[in-house]
Order: structure tokens, then C-alpha cells, then sequence
């Protein structure tokens, strides 16, 4: 068995069991383990490349459907938890009033994703599943292991050329470096085991969680604004307005830092060598 037949096979049964625990119990916890094990799933299966079959596809389709719907749970959690953290008492009314209606969403989509995970399991997607995994060959290489990290790496290098520097970094863009990074990230982990690895999916992962915290307080500001929308002084959304604000200074400087030390290695490493860590000349 190669090494991404045997990543899919734990990817797959870490799949049925966060499945499975989400019929019972639709914590954060589990609701999370879903998105992430799914996005994994999706990664590695583009990584490799398998000729799929009609019914194959569709299995990769259901399990998106899956992680989109979980999603929309995922991003209420986010919103509750940070509504929590916020300590100041002269905003706690407002905060009660959107934990409520937070929660009640929470409880709706809940149900959506019930229903859809009862759909999914009736269309023989354990089946799928272990028929794409068995279609995932080994690369030809003498190196099998170390392939997908280098992949990683150039895919960043690619991002950090076509990073405008000096330019100022808008929100949109931001957002979809946070998509970018995650792929990126989740190729690295298809990798065996480094040091070299290690320190890239922890430089990775910084600044993945800078952009995804501010991303956390852009969604709870655009809520608070529909929820709070006839009042245009309101206390509260001045709060976590200038958080958000601030969540967004320290993603882009994260941001600016991680490519700019990726132009460096660019331009150090001769055109003729193999693709190099950006990331580990930070350690």
C-alpha cells in the first residue's frame, strides 16, 4: 500500500467516525473534526489525481456538500465563542440579545446537517471512498515521501510572486489567501515526517490562524450589523468593530512577513536546484 492509499484509508474511517459522532452529538468539537477531516480528504485526492468514476465523483461531491453545511455551523460556534470573550458590561445586553438569535440558527442548521448526513450515509459513500483510495498510485519517484512538502513549497513560492508588495492587502484578498494557505498547508501534511516539515506547517499554521481570527471577527461584525442595523451609534458594534480592526493589522502583517521571507529564498536558491523551504530559514 502506498503512502497516500494508506492516508486516505485513515482520512476515510476518521471520516465515518466524525460522522457518526455528529448524529449524537453535534458539538463544536465534532462539528470541526468534520470540516477538517473532509477538507483533508479533498486535498490529498487532488494531490493525486485518480481518474474517477461518475459515481466517485459524486461521493467527493457529498462529502463537500457535507463540509459546507458544517461550515455554517462552524461559523455560529466562532461567533458564540467570541461573543463570550468579550468582557465589557456595558455591551452585555446587546451581546445576549445576538447570543440568542445566534443560537437559534445553530439549532436550525443543526438539523440541516442531520438531514444531510442521513442522505449520505444511505448512498454507499464508505464504498466510494475505499474505491478512490485504492486508486491513489504511488508517484514515480525514488522519493515518494518527501514529493508532496516540495509541491507545498512551490505552490507558496507561487503565492508569494504574485503578492504585490507595498500594496495594500484588502480584506477579499486576504480571505482567499486564507483558503490558499490552507491548501497549501494540507498538501505539506501528505509529506512524511521532517523536521523540514515540521517547520513549515508551523509557519504555515501561524499565520493561517492570524487571517482565520480575523476572519472570525469580520463574520461576528457583519451578523452584529443586520442584527443592530437601526442603530448607527451602538456601543457594541464600535467594540468589536475596532478588534476586528486591529485582528486585521496582525493577519496582514503576518502575512506581508511570511512572503516576503519566501521572496528572499526565491531569490537565494539557484534556478537549477530542487524546491527549498521557504519557511525554514525562520527557525
Amino acid at each position: 500500500m502506498s503512502q497516500l492509499q494508506s492516508k486516505a484509508r485513515s482520512l476515510s474511517a476518521d471520516l465515518l467516525k466524525a460522522v457518526s459522532k455528529l448524529q449524537q452529538d453535534a458539538s463544536p468539537k465534532s462539528v470541526h473534526k468534520l470540516r477538517t477531516t473532509i477538507r483533508r480528504i479533498e486535498s490529498l485526492v487532488q494531490y493525486g489525481q485518480p481518474k474517477l468514476s461518475k459515481k466517485q465523483q459524486r461521493a467527493i461531491e457529498e462529502i463537500a456538500d457535507l463540509r459546507k453545511r458544517a461550515g455554517k455551523i462552524r461559523d455560529l460556534d466562532v461567533q458564540l465563542e467570541l461573543l463570550g470573550a468579550i468582557g465589557n458590561g456595558s455591551t452585555a445586553a446587546d451581546r445576549r440579545t445576538l447570543t440568542q438569535t445566534l443560537s437559534r440558527k445553530r439549532t436550525r442548521q443543526v438539523r440541516r446537517l442531520n438531514s444531510l448526513i442521513k442522505k449520505v450515509a444511505d448512498s454507499r459513500l464508505a464504498a466510494r471512498l475505499q474505491k478512490i483510495t485504492g486508486k491513489l498510485q504511488p508517484a514515480d519517484s525514488a522519493d515518494e515521501m518527501a514529493l508532496p512538502l516540495q509541491q507545498a513549497e512551490a505552490e507558496l513560492s507561487k503565492l508569494a510572486a504574485g503578492y504585490g508588495q507595498g500594496q495594500p492587502l484588502k480584506p477579499a484578498r486576504l480571505h482567499q489567501l486564507r483558503i490558499d494557505l490552507k491548501q497549501v498547508r494540507y498538501t505539506a501534511e501528505l509529506a512524511g515526517g521532517s523536521t523540514q516539515q515540521e517547520q513549515f506547517l508551523a509557519a504555515m499554521k501561524a499565520v493561517q490562524d492570524a487571517i482565520g481570527e480575523w476572519h472570525d471577527w469580520e463574520i461576528l461584525v457583519k451578523t452584529a450589523e443586520k442584527q443592530f442595523a437601526d442603530r448607527v451609534n451602538c456601543p457594541f458594534l464600535t467594540e468589536i468593530r475596532a478588534l476586528m480592526a486591529a485582528k486585521y493589522s496582525f493577519a496582514a502583517s503576518a502575512v506581508t512577513g511570511l512572503f516576503a521571507t519566501g521572496a528572499r529564498a526565491a531569490r537565494k536558491q539557484p534556478r537549477s536546484a530542487a524546491p527549498v523551504s521557504v519557511l525554514t530559514r525562520r527557525a
